[in-house]
């Protein structure tokens, strides 16, 4: 048994009050929890702000960053698919792992059809500026049924202090182990694009991370830095009004390591809240690399497949 494999479990609230003039003040407020064990999650955000109709909207908090805002929607982890369907690691945060603290982030209106827009979160390190800090920007167009978008997020100490952007990562170690580590330098950047025919949309997508300055925050050893290249290709299909059917490939090229991961899954909606699905996820690796589905721990041989079924209300 898990807690939201599809989507994590949360609570929150979120509002508006109309200023005049086109402007409003606006707020979100959100908290994750486990189902299983009731454990708090900070993997929601929270933040207030303020909204232009023209100039778009201006936000202060604990909140998505650039990747999540304009590129994750051309994988099916950003889309419909969830949790598990994430690339090793969540490398990219295509699934929105992380949520960046202390963070200022502006979203334009949409101009015909193009948006974007960038985020700064502030380390909050006494006389160190840089440290862990983290900034991103991105950018979407849509015309009819084609959508594009690309994001690129930066981040100095990541992991170093507890008050900064972002906690440490989950990294891939030796003997098919991982090990959570602070880095110096993070780049995550990349490119999707989908078009939709009819009831079937197609997307694909390319992200590349490199992470250096590595060091277990364990053992506060440093160790080698790592590049990912992932690669993916996914479709839904809108059976009915009712039932939507995904699949995904995704090929990462990690240094020295490589890994295939693919993906199903069948959604069918019983009302306006409450959908059941069935999803079944396939990854394996090579070189001695850790094999870990999203969410799942890692497999000890090289390869891991995931069966799962659920329910989701939301309310």
């Amino acid at each position: 048994m898990a807690s939201g494999l599809i989507d994590g479990s949360f609570w929150g609230l979120q509002g508006s009050e109309d200023l005049g003039g086109g402007n409003q003040a606006i707020f979100r407020l959100e908290r994750g929890f486990s189902i299983t064990t009731g454990a708090d999650q900070n993997d929601h955000p929270y933040y207030m702000g303020f909204s232009n109709e023209r100039y778009g909207t201006l936000t202060l908090g604990h909140q998505y960053d650039s990747i999540h805002d304009y590129l994750a929607a051309f994988t099916l982890t950003g889309g419909n698919g969830g949790t598990a369907f994430a690339h090793p690691f969540d490398n990219d945060n295509t699934n929105n792992s992380w949520l960046a603290r202390n963070s200022v982030k502006y979203t334009s209106s949409s101009v015909d059809g193009l948006r974007f827009g960038g985020m700064y979160a502030f380390s909050q390190a006494g006389g160190q500026f840089a440290e862990n800090r983290a900034y991103s920007i991105g950018a979407n167009y849509g015309s009819g049924d084609f959508n594009a978008g690309a994001a690129w997020l930066h981040a100095n100490g990541r992991g170093s202090t507890e008050s900064g952007a972002y906690d440490p990562v989950t990294l891939p170690g030796a003997n098919r182990n991982t090990f959570d580590a602070s880095v110096q330098t993070q780049n995550t950047f990349g490119f999707g694009a989908s078009q939709a025919f009819g009831p079937f949309t197609l997307a694909a997508s390319w992200t590349r991370s490199l992470y250096s300055g590595v060091t277990d925050t364990e053992t506060s050893l440093a160790a080698r830095s790592i590049a990912f290249d992932n690669y993916e290709i996914n479709g839904t299909w809108q059976a009915s009004a009712t039932l939507s059917v995904s699949g995904m490939y995704a090929y990462t090229k990690a240094t020295r390591a490589h890994s295939n991961q693919g993906a199903l899954q069948a959604d069918y909606t019983m009302s306006k809240r409450t959908d059941t699905y069935i999803e079944a996820i396939y990854q394996s690796a090579s070189a001695g690399a850790p094999v870990a589905i999203n969410s799942i721990m890692p497999s000890s041989g090289s390869s891991q497949v995931l069966f799962a079924t659920g329910i989701r209300h939301h309310f």
